[in-house]
């Protein structure tokens, strides 16, 4: 006799102790018939509330077969960009493990990597749409056609009574690439105005800008290869440890075989605590030890003149500059003993390869771009960049901010590393979208906070806000509310319906979560991973490119935004990107700029 096959079930804690303590029970009811498992399940308070610890029970349920499958795709947590494997049964992911074959974690998995698939079944998702009630704050569920023609109409309308830049876009480093591109897209090619900002903004702007301005381009000069080839480590403004624990580990696999690691942080934090040198600085000081650092390396002569000859450009203002920054002073300033300082620099002097690694500590602050700047004039000084092993490296937050600003989401970027500033970079764009010369402006906002600053002047009447809550995490919160209150439209597109944003919004989009989508991330090291969609969405939730997509058609721009599926958008990313590469190539005699990244005060 064939034994039956066995399915997989999702139970709860609750229900495998309920049953359990029913059946030891059992001699003391008289053998009464004990109640079924599936009776159990119904009854536990996950079944009504979500809650509860989810286990994996292998049961017999007769001969139902199980659909089950594995699906590769990558973490949607940080910027390190681990690859996944999913474990699907029955529709759902039960498991998700490292991809052992994926050159960013070769197989591990921090706790939220190994957790990932949790948030896909949290109670409060999105499934439907929904809309402010007529004469009420409150929103109430509408059909998904409807609230797409809505926000259509609602832009549309705003658009052509007061103009494109009446309308903004709030997009988010956790949207696929396809959906980052369709955004910028619309907003600057048919829309026609430059109000799109990104919660990167808050974050990575500032390595960007320094990228730029030193090195010629907003892309990091490294790979996680070059982690397994340094010879010291110069971690600042990062808790490697807990914030990106996949590279913290690979570092150290450099660490125990020799490699020096110098950590610098206003506290002693889990990295600090294995660090080979501790630079425990003053908040707010780091630009003066790195300009400090810059200064030793030149005194010690730790510098590689040759490089600097042939390949940089601006380095004669350099030593008047790094004059303030004498060892007694950069000491006073920052706290930290010159003996420290000078071991450092002589560190790094006689290091054969050398690697930073920087992110929000150094980001998020007045002069983030210039801490960046300075970063990058040390590795210009030591040669130490472009070479595996060596290179500053900043390490991205969210899993797609390094692919926004590939996509020119913020500011005047535009796809491939171009920018509305650039003549050449407007035409092509133009032709490529098939708008006519003109339509791409080249002036910008002045940032994330400055576009909620003009909704509530009542400059900016209508604001789309895709995958990010900037109630919760926009500083001066008040100024946001008062924004979003102000504002004629506020379209909100979110995988939850409440968030503190969406309190305020008039039209709630229901999207899909990364496992529910295919789309493409990219990380830290400008690598991409393809997210392959492993369940369906709740109810009519959607990609997020396929409701700007759809949105778009309404508007009246279907011949541009008519496509049949993610593959289709990334092609036309793809063609927009190898072409910039062709023209990066044309460019790739410009020198890197030396930067003088502010004063000693």
């Amino acid at each position: 006799m064939a034994m039956p096959r066995c399915k997989i079930v999702l139970v709860d804690a609750y229900c495998i102790c309920q049953y359990i303590e029913h059946l030891r029970l059992l001699p003391q009811r008289g053998g009464r018939q004990p109640v079924s498992f599936h009776d159990c399940m119904a009854t536990a308070p996950s079944a009504h509330s979500g809650f509860g610890v989810r286990l994996m029970a292998l049961f017999r349920v007769g001969k139902a077969g199980v659909e089950r499958k594995s699906v590769k795709s990558v973490c949607p947590y940080c910027g390190v960009g681990c690859g996944i494997v999913m474990d699907v049964a029955d529709g759902r992911i039960v498991k998700v493990t490292g991809d052992k074959n994926h050159p960013t974690n070769f197989g591990r998995l921090c706790t939220k990597g190994s957790s990932c698939h949790v948030p896909v079944t949290a109670p409060g998702r999105a499934d439907a749409a929904y809309a402010r009630i007529a004469g009420s704050s409150d929103q109430g569920a509408i059909p998904m056609s409807e609230a797409i023609s809505r926000t259509a109409n609602g832009l549309r309308t705003i658009i052509d009574r007061d103009g494109p830049d009446a309308v903004s876009f709030y997009v988010s480093g956790q949207m696929s690439l396809e959906a980052q591109y369709l955004a910028n897209k619309l907003c600057k090619g048919f829309i026609g105005t430059n109000n799109i900002e990104s919660n990167s903004r808050l974050c990575m702007a500032s390595a960007a800008s320094g990228y730029k301005l030193s090195i010629g381009a907003d892309g990091p000069p490294g790979s996680y290869q070059d982690f397994d080839q340094a010879d010291l480590f110069f971690v600042i403004g990062a808790n490697m440890a807990d914030c990106h624990p996949i590279l913290f580990l690979r570092m150290m696999v450099r660490v125990k075989a020799g490699a020096k690691l110098i950590v610098v942080d206003p506290r002693r934090n889990t990295t600090a605590d294995k660090a080979d040198l501790f630079l425990q600085v003053k908040p707010g000081t780091d630009l003066a030890l790195l300009n400090g650092l810059l200064h030793l390396l030149v005194e010690q002569g730790g510098i590689d003149r040759d490089f600097i000859s042939a390949f940089t450009e601006g380095w004669d203002a350099m030593p008047q500059f790094l004059a303030d920054y004498a060892p007694p002073r950069v000491a006073e300033i920052t706290g930290i003993p010159e003996a420290d300082l000078r071991q450092a620099a002589q560190w790094i002097a006689k290091a054969g390869e050398w690697m930073t690694c920087w992110t929000m500590g150094l980001n998020q602050s007045t002069h983030g771009t210039w801490n960046t700047n300075a970063i990058c004039n040390l590795h210009l000084a030591t040669g130490a960049i472009c070479r595996p092993g060596s290179g500053p490296f900043s390490l991205t937050g969210q899993p797609n901010a390094m692919g926004g600003r590939e996509m020119g989401y913020m500011g005047p970027g535009l796809p491939g590393q171009r920018a509305t500033i650039s003549e050449a970079d407007r035409l092509f764009v133009e032709d490529a979208w098939g708008v006519p010369h003109g339509t791409l402006r080249v002036e910008s906002g002045a940032g994330t906070v400055a576009m909620f600053e003009e909704m509530v002047k009542g400059r900016i009447k209508a604001c789309w806000i895709i995958c990010t809550n900037p109630v919760a995490s926009v500083s001066n919160r008040k100024t946001v509310i008062a924004g979003l209150e102000a504002a004629e439209l506020v379209v909100t597109q979110d995988v939850y319906v409440d968030t503190e944003t969406n309190r305020h919004a008039h039209i709630i989009l229901p999207g899909a979560l990364w496992a529910e989508a295919e789309g493409v991330m990219i990380n830290s090291e400008r690598n991409l991973t393809l997210m392959q969609k492993a369940v369906d969405p709740p109810g009519e939730a959607m990609a997020d490119w396929e409701i700007i997509a759809r949105v778009a058609c309404e508007m009246g721009y279907r011949d541009a935004f008519t496509y049949a599926c993610a593959e289709d958008v990334f092609e036309e990313i793809r063609q927009l990107s190898t072409a910039a590469q062709k023209s990066a190539t044309g460019r790739s005699k410009t020198r890197p700029v030396w930067r003088t990244p502010g004063g000693v005060a």
